[in-house]
């Protein structure tokens, strides 16, 4: 596992990563750490398909199907090699897992806050593919949106 500390340096770069060979970026302000993925376990009267859980430091962390998470069409082949542990830095503010399939890298940019109800706040070329800058708490509220609607509709 790597810490990824809060610092004002920090503040204008994005982290990098894969899902399902698409490139995501988020502000590294918002991302705790990078763990290796673990086991999910499953959550009462939560489908799989939607969420699970990881022992974090002793606590469950949410994982939320990334494929929910981010509005994703195909699942990517082969398992998720990381978690982030994202944070929208609110006063209390809720963590959550996002399983990845590979971590990029760090590189200048600073945040971008959403407009509208989706996490992905821009895309940009980076490193010539095009990469989906997210919202730390678009992403958060999203995948409360998530959950609330699994459970509303008994998936």
């Amino acid at each position: 596992m790597r810490e990824l500390g809060p610092g004002a340096a920090e503040d204008d770069r994005l982290l990098t990563f894969e899902v399902a060979g698409a490139v995501f970026a988020l502000p590294i302000w918002g991302v705790i750490e990078v763990a290796e993925m673990a086991d999910l376990a499953c959550v009462p009267s939560v489908p799989p398909s939607v969420a699970g859980v990881i022992n974090y430091k002793g606590d469950a962390l949410p994982v939320i199907r990334r494929e929910r998470l981010l509005d994703l069409d195909a699942e990517a082949e082969g398992g998720p090699e990381h978690v982030l542990v994202v944070t929208d830095r609110a006063p209390g503010s809720a963590r959550l897992g996002l399983d990845v399939d590979r971590v990029l890298g760090l590189v200048e940019g600073s945040a971008i806050a959403a407009h509208g109800s989706e996490p992905v706040a821009a895309r940009r070329p980076i490193d010539g593919r095009v990469a989906r800058i997210l919202d730390p708490s678009r992403l958060v509220e999203r995948a409360r949106e998530v959950i609330e609607s699994s459970l509303a509709s008994g998936e």
